[in-house]
């Protein structure tokens, strides 16, 4: 049975030794992050706020698996917003993905009263918008970013 923890800094090596290449990383951080690759004080600096709480998925035997953030963005605290979602990339395609999700909705849900959950995903990311589709997301919109050089486009998506 996975479980969500609090993300310290010792988990940043292992999540970030998942992001392969400048792509993956961006598909994964989209522009928050000022240097490729990064280092594990990066990943802390993306959480030093108040409003923000990473969460590092592990399974039975506490092993590493997956990472997720939730953020409050707007000040009524009934939103919670997702983001820098990733899972081990030789456990992709199994179901990790979609159990992580349905955890994170629970702890928005149950623990941070979330009354609406929201997250961007780029197009060119297929298997991640699937999974969020597979837990119930649905697309309320769409955006483009500037993404080293080029231009991404990005599905917003929220929990129905």
């Amino acid at each position: 049975m996975m479980k969500l923890r609090p993300f310290t800094i010792d988990d940043a090596p292992i999540i970030l030794s998942w992001v392969k290449d400048i792509t993956a990383f961006r598909k994964w951080s989209a522009d928050r992050y000022p240097v490729y690759p990064p280092k594990p004080e990066d990943m802390m600096a993306q959480y030093e706020s108040d409003v923000i709480f990473p969460f590092t998925a592990i399974d039975d035997e506490g092993k590493i698996v997956g990472h997720i953030m939730l953020r409050n963005p707007d000040p009524s605290k009934t939103v919670i917003r997702f983001g820098f979602v990733i899972v081990d990339d030789r456990l992709r395609g199994k179901g990790y993905g979609k159990q992580m999700l349905q955890l994170a909705i629970q702890k928005a849900t149950n623990e941070f009263g979330a009354k609406k959950i929201t997250l961007g995903v780029f197009d060119n990311n297929p298997s991640a918008f699937h999974c969020y589709e597979s837990v119930g997301f649905k697309i309320t919109g769409s955006d483009t970013y500037l993404i080293d050089g080029k231009e991404w486009t990005e599905k917003e998506m929220e929990l129905i």
